[in-house]
């Protein structure tokens, strides 16, 4: 997805003034933010027309460095610039487990001293770009509540455990060299990481309909050896209550970015497309139509950003983040709904860009939870 402006003959600015897109940049970003904005947006349009040049460039620009802490070997940018980088790769609209890998690294490099000399190993794999990580069906809630789908049980006195059950979807437009997978059990959640391939495990392509490849994992009683499962008990509570907000912020700037990417092809479309004479961009009702849709970008990027400095200076509660991933998922699958609509038949094309926005944000936006309920647990919970 490109980021140059679109002209107003419709053909990305050749033969006309360059207009810019400013629902994609914030009037607030300093000079230094908004330069690295641009590396990460350059690094993937350069290299990022397919998941795997995707995955390279993000790894190339060191993406995987910023979310890490100091003490980790990382740069710990914090959470604003880790929502830049989600929600510019959700505007290059590459399937990869960006989110799915972050949250790895959170419970990674969290899991302290004692696993210090099991977790270097995986996080420098991680950092190289060498171990894509997925999370199969859902990620946390803002509580940090495992989603239904899988479950686990104690197998004997070892800390092994069995898994059984199925999870999905996620992108996997990048093979995933392991799961961490999110069960819930008899003595709580229990978060284990699996590396594939392993017996009992089976991961499905599922149906790709215009968004992006997209898979499912089954587990089929699958027994993992204690060195396999990270956290369990109340220590996996404690650590997902944690990681869940940070989930949220970075799911719902993913989002923003698949918004920002419908929205850019619907504004090149309206300003290409003639009827009766003139641009569609002319018309008073598809004009004031789309000024709405980027109004309603511009409110999430922003309620994002806000979000993400919250999470960094530790202000950002249970609440706002339900109501931050709530708002943006219903947001996308608005926006993404009627730019399909304003393209016409073009627009339910297979493999036209709006499609696979549409398309991709219908399983995307329900990572974090169903939007009714994001919003009751926003309702009732500080």
């Amino acid at each position: 997805m490109t980021s140059q402006a679109v002209g107003g003959n419709g053909t990305g600015g050749r033969g006309a003034p360059v207009v810019p897109e400013r629902w994609r940049e914030r009037e607030d970003e300093d000079s230094l933010f908004r330069q690295l904005r641009l590396t990460v947006r350059q690094g993937l349009e350069v290299d990022g027309d397919t998941p795997a040049g995707a995955w390279e460039a993000l790894t190339q620009v060191g993406a995987w460095e910023f979310a890490l802490p100091i003490g980790k070997d990382g740069l710990d940018l914090g959470q604003a610039v880790i929502a830049m980088v989600c929600e510019e790769a959700g505007n290059a609209m590459q399937p990869v487990p960006l989110t799915d890998t972050l949250l790895a690294l959170d419970l990674l490099s969290g899991l302290g001293p004692l696993a210090a000399e099991a977790t270097d190993h995986l996080l420098d794999r991680v950092r190289t770009g060498e171990l894509e990580i997925a999370v199969p069906g859902r990620l946390p809630d803002p509580r940090g509540t495992v989603p239904p789908g899988l479950t686990w049980k104690p197998d004997g006195d070892t800390g092994a455990v069995v898994l059984t059950g199925t999870g999905g979807p996620f992108a996997a437009g990048v093979g995933p060299g392991a799961l961490l997978v999110l069960a819930g059990g008899p003595d709580g959640p229990c978060v284990a990481l699996v590396g594939l391939p392993t017996e009992g495990v089976e991961v499905r392509p599922l149906r790709d309909h215009g968004g992006g490849a997209v898979a499912g994992a089954v587990f089929d009683e699958v027994r993992l050896p204690a060195g396999a499962v990270l956290l369990r008990g109340l220590a996996a509570e404690q650590a997902l209550a944690r990681v869940g907000l940070r989930a949220a912020v970075h799911q719902a700037s993913l989002l923003a970015g698949i918004t920002a990417a419908a929205l850019t092809a619907v504004v090149s479309r309206i300003r290409g497309r003639q009827q009766f004479g003139q641009a569609l961009v002319k018309h008073q009702g598809p004009r004031l139509r789309v000024a709405g849709l980027l109004a309603r970008l511009d409110a999430v990027r922003w309620a994002v950003g806000d979000a993400a400095r919250d999470l960094d200076e530790g202000r950002l509660t249970v609440g706002e983040a339900a109501g931050l991933i709530a708002l943006t998922a219903e947001t996308t699958l608005d926006v993404t709904r009627d730019a399909v609509h304003l393209h016409g038949a073009s627009g339910l094309v297979r493999d036209a860009l709006v499609a696979g926005c549409y398309r991709r944000a219908a399983w995307e936006a329900m990572r974090c939870g169903r939007p009714a309920q994001l919003w009751d647990t926003a309702a009732h919970t500080p």
